[in-house]
């Protein structure tokens, strides 16, 4: 898809509102996923190694997901909304050996969350971590360099480990240890909410979300000329294949949210001409109820659930 799209924009994020906005071409996309890929490699992430990355729905997500397969890993999804205990039961469970996080979210912390509920994590030495309750994870890397800096610990690594890790990782290494990864392989391990018990982990291969992802495309008719807008987060498989994957399958351009506002939704489909909104229900719902609906021109969404409340509008 890269090569197909080019220089159009697969990736659209406006971090404040009334804001620029940040865009990310579907060649930038493949350039930071490989980049990411060889610091991978550099931190010794081989193929079946399984990494964790617990961030909103953004770029930084979409880049080291697409890093983690690229070297053969298994992505491990983790839920934004888990509380301390369930995290740790999916880093625990899901034997993840590498952390890719962002500092936070909304009014989460969660790299003073970890350090907090484990102070020998950010003791430790990079690449070497010890926690008995942790017992898999070998290395945590943190993409705000400046919460870093802030926490100052020395056993979390910020962004620039990455680039630093995969100095001498050649385009080459990168390219065998891509042909290396087949279909059948272990690639994805998602998750479930745990709202009846633990979550639950379940493991597909590399091709599942591939093949979902174009399935879904071609099911809602997606093309290049889409604007697609969701809040649907990408640790579950709603978001990873109909939202993700089907919009980089077929070219369009995706707007993602970190979290579901619905004024600032009414407002985006408006100004941003969105022609696919991917929501839950309930989302919907409230969107059709919000007094700002009938001043926004939603003429731009032709590709909606027709039973939906926003339908009429």
């Amino acid at each position: 898809v890269a090569q197909r799209h080019g220089e159009s924009v697969a990736l659209a994020v406006q971090p404040e509102p009334a804001g620029p906005w940040h865009e990310t071409s579907y060649l930038e996309l493949r350039t930071r996923a490989r980049e990411m890929a060889r610091g991978l490699i550099g931190a010794g992430v081989t193929k079946g190694s399984r990494v964790a990355v617990l961030m909103a729905n953004g770029p930084d997500w979409v880049v080291a997901s697409f890093a983690v397969a690229g070297v053969g890993g298994v992505l491990v999804p983790v839920n934004t909304f888990a509380t301390p205990a369930e995290r740790d039961y999916i880093l625990r469970h899901g034997d993840a050996s590498l952390l890719l996080l962002q500092a936070g979210m909304l009014k989460r912390d969660f790299l003073a969350e970890l350090i907090e509920r484990h102070p020998e994590l950010g003791e430790g030495v990079p690449g070497r971590l010890r926690c008995l309750e942790l017992p898999h994870l070998r290395r945590i890397l943190c993409l705000d360099a400046q919460a870093v800096a802030d926490a100052g610990v020395a056993g979390i690594e910020g962004p620039d480990a990455l680039t630093t890790l995969g100095a001498d990782v050649p385009e080459a290494l990168l390219d065998a240890a891509a042909a290396e990864v087949h279909p059948a392989d272990d690639g994805l391990l998602i998750y479930t909410s745990g709202t009846t018990a633990h979550p639950k982990g379940v493991l597909h291969m590399q091709r599942a979300p591939v093949i979902q992802s174009w399935r879904f495309g071609e099911d809602m008719g997606l093309g290049e000329t889409d604007v697609v807008l969701t809040a649907q987060p990408f640790f579950w498989t709603a978001g990873i294949a109909m939202s993700l994957g089907a919009s980089l399958a077929a070219g369009a351009r995706l707007i993602t949210e970190p979290a579901f506002e619905p004024g600032r939704f009414l407002e985006l489909i408006e100004s941003e001409r969105v022609t696919a909104l991917h929501a839950w229900p309930h989302q919907e719902k409230a969107m059709a109820e919000h007094p700002d609906l009938a001043r926004r021109d939603l003429s731009s969404l032709a590709k909606i659930e027709f039973a939906s409340p926003l339908a009429p509008a």
